[in-house]
């Protein structure tokens, strides 16, 4: 019996080139293993579908939500696959979780409706981002934070963060944004909170462009230290005043929910 299965899966980005399978050319490739050592370039979606071929014994293409780039992190990536089984979902979880890397986890299967599609049924999805703002960086943090050691206003942080709110054309903060036939996204809410050296940016929209998260991150930032001006910000929000995206890290970034009616 033909199955739509839904995967709830959480993975440390650290020693992936994002979710997506990589399709580059040869030259890039090379460059890319000089960089690395002569290491290959690992993706958290080829990891999953060798996984999902081990148990259904043939391949299977995934459909996830929403893509991660390289080294960003997921605590709720969700993907969809359909698969004529009879397996248990206990049962199909395990064995996946037994064939994945350490830094891989499924932590819920679900069967959906057939019509289910893991991106276009999403209705928004909630990213983090985390800074540690203290003097000293820490050996053992340095990739899932991003150490800023400056002084930052929140309240100033705040106050930009409202301008982002609600339905509006996101292109200064998208990575070639002549890509898109629109840019246009719903920013449903942006909270920043700070907790003791630890600064965390949660944003819930109903899409995200490409590094339009780390962008925002960084755009927010450079607000608190004082780089960028209030008076401005609307202006480069419209694109009246001229602004270059610097995205922030992407080890501190994590997807940690994707919204579904």
């Amino acid at each position: 019996m033909l199955k739509n299965i839904l995967l709830d899966i959480e993975y440390d980005g650290t020693n992936y080139f994002g979710w997506q399978i990589q399709n580059i050319k040869e030259k890039a490739e090379v460059e890319d293993k000089k960089k690395l050592g002569g290491r290959k370039l690992r993706t958290v979606q080829e990891e999953v579908e060798k996984a999902i071929e081990k148990l259904f014994n043939r391949k299977i293409r995934v459909t996830c939500s929403g893509r991660t780039d390289r080294g960003v992190h997921a605590k709720s990536q969700c993907v969809n696959f359909k698969a004529n089984t009879r397996i248990p979902l206990k049962n199909i979880k395990g064995a996946l979780n037994a064939f994945l890397p350490d830094d891989i986890r499924i932590r819920k299967v679900k069967f959906v409706s057939l019509n289910f599609h893991a991106r276009f049924s999403a209705k928004s999805k909630v990213y983090r981002y985390i800074i540690m703002n203290r003097k000293e960086p820490s050996v053992f943090l340095n990739r899932y934070v991003w150490h800023l050691p400056q002084n930052i206003d929140i309240e100033r942080m705040r106050k930009a963060s409202s301008y982002l709110k609600g339905k509006k054309d996101f292109s200064c903060f998208a990575k070639e944004s002549s890509k898109y036939k629109s840019c246009v996204r719903k920013m449903l809410g942006i909270a920043i909170k700070k907790n003791g050296k630890y600064i965390y940016i949660d944003m819930e929209a109903s899409g995200f462009l490409r590094n339009m998260a780390r962008n925002i991150v960084s755009f927010l930032v450079m607000t608190g230290m004082g780089q960028i001006l209030q008076k401005d910000i609307r202006g480069i929000i419209k694109g009246r005043i001229r602004y270059t995206n610097n995205p922030a890290p992407p080890g501190g970034l994590y997807l940690m929910k994707v919204n579904y009616e």
